[in-house]
C-alpha cells in the first residue's frame, strides 16, 4: 500500500492547517469568554438602568461586583472591566463609600483612560470625583491598575481615623497573640438591624474573612477567632444588616479598617467584652481547633467565594457548590437550590427572578410577574388597576335612637307653656300633627299624674329620622378617602313646639379609612369612618295618657329633639362592584347636641353607591 510523504504536502498549506486545527481547539474557550462577557453585561445593565434608577444602590453595587468577579483576570476585555469598575465606583460614591467609590475609579481608568462617566447617572459631584481620580491617575505617568478583585484594600490615610456610622466603637488597645480578639459595638441609629457583621484580615492575610457578632443587652459582642490573631496587625470593620438584607451602616471600611496591635506582651489590661472575662490565649500551633470552649465567634466566620466548605451555611453567600463556597448568580444563571441566587429563586435549573406565577400568594405587586397583587393573589390582568381618585355616590341612613324614660311627658306648666317632664318631651296629636294638650288648660289640668297612673314611657331604642344623602369623596390614597355629604331629612317633628333644632337638612364632611394592600381596588374591603357636621335630629315613642276626669284615654306621640351638631363613628364592608362601581354597607354611632333632648345618642345603618372617576 503507498504510504503518503508528509514532505508532499506543501509548506503553506501546512501551514493554514495547522492554524486551524489551532482555532478549533481553542473554540470553546473563546466562546466561554464571550458568554461570561455577556453575563458581565447584563448585570450591568440591569444595575444602571433598573436599580440605579430606582435608587437601589446596594442592590446595583451588588451586581456590578458580582459582574467583576465573574470576568476574573482574563475573562473580559479590557475596555469592558473598566466600564464595569467605573459604573461600581459611580455607585459607591452615591451610596455614600466616597473612598472606594475613588479606588473603583482609579482601576476603571487604569483599565482604559479613555473611559468617560455614563450620562444615566453622572452629576457635578460625580464629575468632579472622576476628574480629580482622572488627573491623579494620568499624573502618575499611567500607572499600571490595581490588583483585580473587589476585595482589594487601599491602605488608610495616616492621622486619618475610621468613621464609626451609627455605631459606637472602639477598638481594642492590643491583644496577645494567638487569643480570641474582643469587638463590641452598641448601635444608635434609627433604622432595625436584623444583624451585624466584622471584615477582619490577620498580619499577612490576602482575604478578608467575617465573623458575625452575637445581640448583647446592650449591644453587639463577638470574637475574631484566635488562628487569625498573628503578631502583626489585625485590621477590621463593622457592617449592620438591615431587614432588606442590605448593609445600611457601618464602622470602618475596607479603606480605613480599624488597626489593632497584636504582640508577644502586653503592657495594660487584655481586652474583654463588658461583664465577661478576658479571653483564654489558645495553645501555640493549635490553630482555629482548639479555641477556647463556648466563645461566641470562634467557629462562627463565615467563608468567602472560593474558599472550601462542606455546607451552604458556612459561606457568607450562602452558597456552597462543589465544595467552595460561591458567589451568588443572576438571573438566568443556572442554579441548584435557592441559595445560589441573588434573588434566592432557583427554577428549572436557573436562577429566576423571584416573582410568582398569576394566582400565587402574595402581600404587595413587586412580588408578582404582571407587577399586580390584588386580594391577596398575583393577578393575569396585565396592567395595574387605576386609582380613581374622585368618587360620587348616594346613600341612605335611618337612625335609631336611644331614647329616656320619664314621667308626665304630655303635661304641661300651669301656664301651659312648657313641659314638666326634665327629659325634653314634648306630645303631639298623631292625627292633627298638632302639640297636646295644646292651649286647653282645662284638658291639662285632668289629665292623670303619678307613677303608673299618668304618661311615662320607659324609653329605649326608637325609630328616628331617615335621611337621603348625595356625596362627594376624593381618595389621598388607594386606603384614605376624604369627602362631604349633603342630603334631606325625613320624620321630623311635626308640630311647631318646640320646633326643629335645625331645618330638615344634613350636611357633613367625613373620612374614611380602607383596610388592606390596595385596598380600594380590592373586591372586598372593611372600612371605618369618622363624620361630623350638622343636622336635625328628632324620635318619638307612643304614650297612652289618661284623665281624671273619666274622659277616654288618648293615644300620643311623646317627641324629643336634638342637634344642631353631631358627631358619628363606624364601620363596615365597602364592595367594589366594577372597575369603577362599588356599594358600600355601614353601622356607625352617632351623638347630637342641642334642642329639646341636650344630648341624643344612636346607631344609624347605612347603605350607598359610589361611581368612580
Amino acid at each position: 500500500m503507498p504510504c503518503i510523504r508528509l514532505t508532499a504536502v506543501p509548506p503553506r498549506l501546512f501551514a493554514v492547517l495547522a492554524a486551524c486545527f489551532l482555532m478549533w481547539l481553542a473554540r470553546p474557550v473563546f466562546a466561554a469568554d464571550a458568554t461570561i462577557e455577556k453575563q458581565a453585561q447584563v448585570l450591568q445593565k440591569k444595575a444602571i438602568e433598573e436599580d440605579n434608577l430606582n435608587l437601589n444602590y446596594p442592590e446595583a453595587i451588588k451586581k456590578l461586583a458580582t459582574a467583576i468577579s465573574k470576568c476574573g483576570p482574563d475573562k473580559c476585555g479590557a475596555t469592558l472591566k473598566g466600564t464595569l469598575y467605573r459604573d461600581l465606583g459611580a455607585m459607591l460614591i452615591l451610596n455614600g463609600s466616597v473612598d472606594d467609590g475613588r479606588s473603583a475609579f482609579a482601576k476603571a481608568l487604569g483599565l482604559d483612560p479613555s473611559l468617560e462617566l455614563d450620562s444615566a447617572y453622572k452629576t457635578p459631584s460625580l464629575e468632579s470625583v472622576w476628574a480629580d481620580v482622572k488627573k491623579k491617575t494620568s499624573g502618575a505617568g499611567g500607572a499600571p491598575p490595581p490588583p483585580s478583585g473587589a476585595e482589594q484594600a487601599v491602605p488608610p490615610e495616616p492621622g486619618s481615623p475610621p468613621s464609626t456610622g451609627d455605631f459606637a466603637h472602639a477598638p481594642a488597645a492590643a491583644q496577645l497573640v494567638r487569643t480570641p480578639l474582643p469587638i463590641y459595638c452598641e448601635y444608635v441609629g434609627t433604622e432595625k438591624l436584623t444583624r451585624v457583621v466584622v471584615k477582619y484580615r490577620g498580619a499577612g492575610g490576602a482575604d478578608w474573612k467575617s465573623v458575625e457578632l452575637r445581640k448583647t443587652p446592650t449591644g453587639y459582642g463577638g470574637l475574631v477567632p484566635c488562628a487569625d490573631v498573628a503578631d502583626g496587625k489585625l485590621q477590621y470593620y463593622i457592617q449592620g444588616y438591615g431587614e432588606s438584607g442590605d448593609v445600611i451602616t457601618a464602622a470602618g471600611s475596607r479603606t480605613r479598617p480599624f488597626s489593632v496591635p497584636i504582640m508577644s506582651e502586653l503592657s495594660g489590661p487584655p481586652p474583654s467584652l463588658p461583664g465577661e472575662e478576658p479571653p483564654k490565649q489558645c495553645a501555640a500551633g493549635a490553630g482555629g481547633s482548639d479555641c477556647p470552649p463556648d466563645f461566641p465567634g470562634c467557629h462562627a466566620a463565615k467563608k468567602l467565594a472560593g474558599e472550601e466548605c462542606a455546607t451552604s451555611g458556612e459561606c457568607e453567600s450562602g452558597s456552597c457548590s462543589s465544595g467552595k463556597c460561591a458567589e451568588k448568580k443572576g438571573e438566568g444563571e443556572e442554579c441548584e437550590n435557592d441559595d445560589q441566587c441573588l434573588s434566592d429563586s432557583c427554577s428549572d435549573g436557573k436562577c429566576s427572578s423571584g416573582r410568582k406565577e398569576n394566582g400565587s400568594t402574595c402581600e404587595n405587586d413587586e412580588e408578582c410577574l404582571t407587577g399586580i397583587c390584588a386580594d391577596g393573589k398575583c393577578s393575569s390582568s396585565g396592567s395595574k388597576k387605576k386609582l380613581h381618585r374622585v368618587w360620587i355616590g348616594i346613600a341612605g341612613s335611618f337612625d335609631m335612637s336611644l331614647l329616656p324614660a320619664s314621667e308626665n311627658v304630655c303635661v304641661l306648666n300651669m301656664t301651659g307653656t312648657q313641659p314638666v317632664n326634665t327629659a325634653g318631651y314634648q306630645c303631639v296629636d298623631p292625627t292633627t300633627n298638632a302639640n297636646f294638650p295644646g292651649r286647653s288648660l282645662t284638658t291639662n289640668q285632668t289629665i292623670a299624674q303619678g307613677s303608673g297612673k299618668g304618661d311615662q314611657v320607659a324609653g329605649g331604642f326608637q325609630p328616628g329620622n331617615l335621611r337621603f344623602l348625595v356625596s362627594l369623596d376624593y381618595a389621598l390614597s388607594m386606603n384614605v378617602l376624604i369627602g362631604a355629604r349633603v342630603g334631606y331629612v325625613l320624620f321630623t317633628d311635626p308640630a311647631n313646639a318646640p320646633g326643629g333644632a335645625f331645618a330638615p337638612v344634613h350636611v357633613e364632611g367625613r373620612g374614611t379609612f380602607l383596610l388592606g394592600h390596595n385596598a380600594l381596588t380590592r373586591s372586598v374591603a372593611p372600612l371605618l369612618l369618622l363624620a361630623a357636621g350638622v343636622g336635625e335630629f328628632d324620635s318619638s315613642i307612643g304614650v297612652t295618657v289618661t284623665f281624671t276626669s273619666g274622659a277616654t284615654p288618648k293615644n300620643e306621640n311623646a317627641w324629643v329633639t336634638a342637634g344642631p351638631v353631631f358627631v358619628a363613628g363606624g364601620g363596615g364592608l365597602r364592595f367594589l362592584l366594577g372597575p369603577t362601581v362599588a356599594a358600600t354597607a355601614i353601622v356607625k354611632a352617632e351623638g347630637s347636641f342641642g334642642g329639646s333632648a341636650g344630648f341624643l345618642f344612636g346607631f344609624a345603618p347605612e347603605v350607598g353607591v359610589q361611581v368612580g372617576f
